[in-house]
């Protein structure tokens, strides 16, 4: 049966996009068919990081939402080391749909949990992975609530750790399935069991893993992504474990 995993943080800068890129690599490896879904109409990222700049995209989240195109239209087959199989990005912005127009023209927010499920059944999806914006909008609050498993971001700072409070409250109304809560970017040299102890303390629940800070990513500069450039790199490491934990078959799917 087919999940829905969410992967938010409450502030950016988090590196949540490039986690959520990296996981649907990881999960294409093993053969799952995948599509990721960029829900930040305001900032997208992830037709970058997919390369899919050449040619001009010509449907996007943004177009289905306003009515110029199905979801199905804005698929797209995602340019990876990999290859393009089971792999499918939807972006957030065309060249043709920006935020101006969704803004000025508003939308249905009953299409977006649609679109999720149709897209699900049209391409036989194993897992649809969303992409949300930082902090809370409707666009994020429909992928929560649409998840089985919410993946939470952080850094181990004050600044991220403070969004706590309101992320799990939110969570808790929204009805979202499992937590995985990451720690992000964590320096070398710091102890590992106290940013640990002081996120499990800020969200109430276990941390699923602290991912160092890898230099090595930054210097990539956005050409490639650290799981096909090092895949023997620590931080792929990491967000192997982050999937050892969100796609344990024996959690409960509510679907």
């Amino acid at each position: 049966m087919s999940r829905i995993i969410t992967v938010h943080s409450y502030r950016g800068g988090t590196g949540k996009s490039s986690t959520a890129a990296n996981l649907a690599l990881l999960l294409a490896a093993k053969g799952r068919r995948i599509a990721v879904v960029d829900t930040d109409i305001q900032t997208p990222t992830l037709d970058v990081m997919f390369d899919l700049g050449e040619p001009p995209l010509r449907r996007s989240l943004t177009d289905y939402l306003i009515g110029r195109c199905e979801i199905e239209d804005a698929a797209y087959p995602a340019r990876t080391d990999i290859g393009n199989d089971g792999l499918f990005l939807v972006p957030a912005r065309s060249r043709t749909a920006g935020i101006s127009e969704i803004m000025g023209r508003g939308y249905d927010v009953g299409l977006l949990r649609e679109g999720f499920d149709r897209l699900v059944d049209s391409l036989a999806l194993d897992l649809l992975l969303l992409d949300t914006h930082a902090g809370f909008n409707n666009e994020t609050v429909t992928a929560m609530a649409s998840s089985d498993c919410l993946v939470i971001m952080t850094r181990a700072d004050r600044l991220d750790l403070a969004g706590a409070r309101e992320t799990t409250a939110l969570a808790d109304r929204l009805g979202c399935g499992p937590r995985s809560i990451v720690v992000n970017m964590a320096p070398d040299g710091v102890v590992q069991d106290r940013i640990r102890a002081e996120a499990e303390a800020a969200y109430g629940c276990p941390v699923t893993a602290v991912l160092p800070y890898a230099p090595e990513m930054a210097a990539l500069a956005g050409e490639r992504l650290i799981t096909t450039a090092y895949p023997q790199h620590r931080l792929v490491a990491g967000y192997r474990a982050v999937l050892a934990a969100i796609t344990d078959e024996n959690r409960t799917v509510r679907r």
